[in-house]
This record gives structure tokens, C-alpha cells and sequence, in this order.
């Protein structure tokens, strides 16, 4: 029995560490509005990112998904100008303008609205048509065990989930002309598996919304 036991052992330990790590992924998206009059981010437009609305995240987290949005935004749609979020804020802060952003986020964070005056003020500022919202809805991790032998654990499968939710408004008209929505989840199954990280499983998410996105250009995927 315990020969038996041993060998069984070895057998799952072997084929467990063989290779990497079994990742498994599934993706929805969702876009609740868009615009038929505008074509978000054709030829010569441009485009800045706002800071990321969360619920009880870290500035980790906000600091990480604002690289990762402009990044994808770039991969997709070459020819588009992405004003980098840190950079924006430096010239809104060298202009003057630390309050008004201030205030317009926070009035955001209430209704839900981005007040015209000031986001085509940023717009001139910043020499931008449009400005995406991000939004971290849910992030989570966890884990389990898939298979033990004799007090051992031979598989544990990680796994992340992720909701995010774009707008995308005109900067002179302060119009919402685009809004999509994800949710995104990542499994890793391996004796060695290591918990699926924020990076990881954003750039997944960020990266198939931004497919969805209404881009025009030779570089465009459209679905």
C-alpha cells in the first residue's frame, strides 16, 4: 500500500512539475453606449487618461492600470497622440489648474458627471480631443486546492478576477461618446503555480477592451 501510495506520489509530482504552469483565461465585454456620430480615436486624434476611480484600492493599483491603459491604447491605434497620465498631471499642476482638477473629479465621483468647462479647459491645456475614466470595479485573488496525496498537496490552482469600466468623453463638447465594460478572469494550475498578479490580469483585461473600442486606422482590429 504504501509502495503504491509512493509511487503515485512520484508519478503526479513528475508530471506536476514538467512544464509550466496550465493558465486558462475568459474574457466579456460589454458597451453600454456608443455614439454612432464618432469615431473614437481616428487619424490625428488624441487622447489623455484621468485618474482611475476605484473602491477601496491602493495607489499601487491606480498607478499601475493608468500605464497599462495608456500602453494598450498605443499598441492598438499607432498613430494616435496618448498623453501619458503623470505627464498630464504635471502640466494641469505647472498651469495652475490643481484645484479645478480636483474639483472635477471629485464632483465626478458623486454624479457621475465630468463638468464641460473644465475638461475642455484640460483639453486645451493638454492639446487632447477625448479623455478616457478608468474604472477598478473588482479585483480579487484566490486559491485552492485541486488534488492531495498522503497530507500533500500535488495541485493548487490561482486565480484572479478583474472588472474595469472605460468612459470615454469629448473634451470640447463634454460629451460621453463611448462607455465599455469587462470582466476578466485567469487560472494557473502547477505544483509550482504562483498567484496570478494585478499586472497580469489587467493587461489582459485592458488590452481586449481596448479591441472593442470604435478606433479608426489601418492599425484597427474591429471585431
Amino acid at each position: 500500500m504504501l509502495k503504491t501510495a509512493a509511487a503515485l506520489f512520484c508519478l503526479f509530482f513528475l508530471v506536476s512539475c514538467s512544464g509550466a504552469p496550465l493558465v486558462q483565461s475568459n474574457f466579456s465585454a460589454l458597451e453600454p453606449f456608443k455614439n454612432p456620430d464618432k469615431v473614437v480615436l481616428g487619424n490625428g486624434d488624441s487622447i489623455a487618461i484621468l485618474t482611475v476611480m476605484v473602491q477601496d484600492r491602493g495607489v499601487e493599483q491606480k498607478a499601475m492600470l493608468v500605464d497599462i491603459v495608456s500602453e494598450a491604447i498605443k499598441k492598438r491605434s499607432p498613430a494616435t497622440r496618448v498623453v501619458p497620465y503623470w505627464e498630464g498631471l504635471n502640466i494641469i499642476n505647472s498651469e495652475g489648474f490643481t484645484n479645478d482638477y480636483a474639483h472635477m473629479m471629485q464632483e465626478y465621483s458623486v454624479a457621475g458627471i465630468l463638468d464641460r468647462r473644465i475638461l475642455s479647459k484640460f483639453g486645451e491645456i493638454l492639446g487632447v480631443n477625448y479623455f478616457i475614466q478608468p474604472k477598478l470595479t473588482d479585483f480579487s485573488q484566490g486559491q485552492s486546492t485541486r488534488f492531495s496525496l498522503l497530507g500533500l498537496t500535488i495541485f493548487k490552482t490561482h486565480e484572479s478576477h478583474i472588472k474595469l469600466y472605460f468612459e470615454v468623453w469629448e473634451a470640447s463638447t463634454g460629451k460621453v461618446v463611448w462607455v465599455g465594460s469587462t470582466e476578466a478572469n485567469m487560472a494557473a494550475e502547477n505544483y509550482k503555480s504562483k498567484p496570478i498578479s494585478f499586472e497580469e490580469i489587467a493587461r489582459y483585461a485592458v488590452d481586449n477592451l481596448v479591441l472593442k473600442m470604435p478606433i479608426q486606422g489601418e492599425e484597427a482590429k474591429n471585431d
